[in-house]
């Protein structure tokens, strides 16, 4: 049997962080969710989270002892998808688990990227964009998807610039500001979910950038909503693109 359809008896299931502050800081994971279930091909689509409920277990214990295909709803494969999540699905309950890269590292993301900044800023050309990810204060400096995400739009020759800033590590939002000469700045958060860093952490920093700068600052808001991330990870999974 090719194609989706050989997925028919299996599950997906999406693993996020979630959030101890916010409850509802998994909304984007469940829609994402709700988005592939309604399109299949799998026989079940679940959310679990780190922190928050269901937990992992808890939402693979529900799947059954079927083929269950675990990805990870985060942006950069670190200690929480090389630990945490497969400490979380410890005990698989006569599960089959297949557990994939989490999606934020797949090579589509720049393309998710690159046309969220196209659709707000018509002119790219004279656009100067700076991708917010979280990095690491424990392990800085460390190649990161969010490098590789830059360098593919560098490499589309659409925008007046393209600059990497993270929240724990230089170069930090500030400095890839003061660093950056455009007519018009647009920032981007690479995060997923709606924790602390979406909710907090983006409107503190945007608000620091057009104090200091002024209303070159543009807004684009973070990627972890975007539609376009359960196409990603319906594909990851299947191999076969969302029609």
């Amino acid at each position: 049997m090719a194609g989706p359809a050989r997925f028919s008896n299996d599950a997906l299931l999406l693993i996020a962080h979630g959030s101890a502050r916010y409850p509802d800081a998994g909304r984007t994971a469940l829609l994402h969710a709700g988005t592939i279930r309604a399109q299949g091909p799998f026989a079940a689509v679940a959310v679990g989270f780190l922190q928050g409920s269901p937990s992992p277990a808890e939402a693979l214990g529900r799947l059954g002892p079927r083929t269950v295909h675990v990805v990870p709803f985060f942006m950069e494969d670190g200690y929480f998808t090389r630990v945490a999540v497969p400490a979380s699905l410890a005990g698989a309950g006569g599960a089959d688990i297949r557990l994939y890269p989490p999606v934020g590292v797949q090579d589509g993301m720049a393309a998710l990227i690159e046309a969220r900044i196209a659709a707000a800023c018509p002119d790219t050309r004279a656009i100067s964009v700076i991708l917010v990810g979280h990095g690491s204060a424990r392990s800085p400096g460390r190649p990161l998807a969010l490098h590789r995400h830059a360098d593919r739009l560098r490499g589309t020759g659409r925008f007046a610039g393209v600059r990497v800033a993270f929240l724990e590590e230089a170069p930090f939002v500030a400095d890839s500001l003061a660093a950056t000469e455009a007519a018009s700045i647009a920032l981007i958060g690479v995060f997923a979910g709606e924790g602390l860093h979406v909710r907090d952490d983006w409107p503190n920093l945007i608000a620091a950038g057009r104090a200091r700068h002024g209303p070159i600052i543009h807004d684009l808001g973070t990627i972890g909503d975007d539609p376009g991330l359960a196409a990603l990870m319906r594909e990851q999974v299947t191999g076969v693109p969302t029609p």
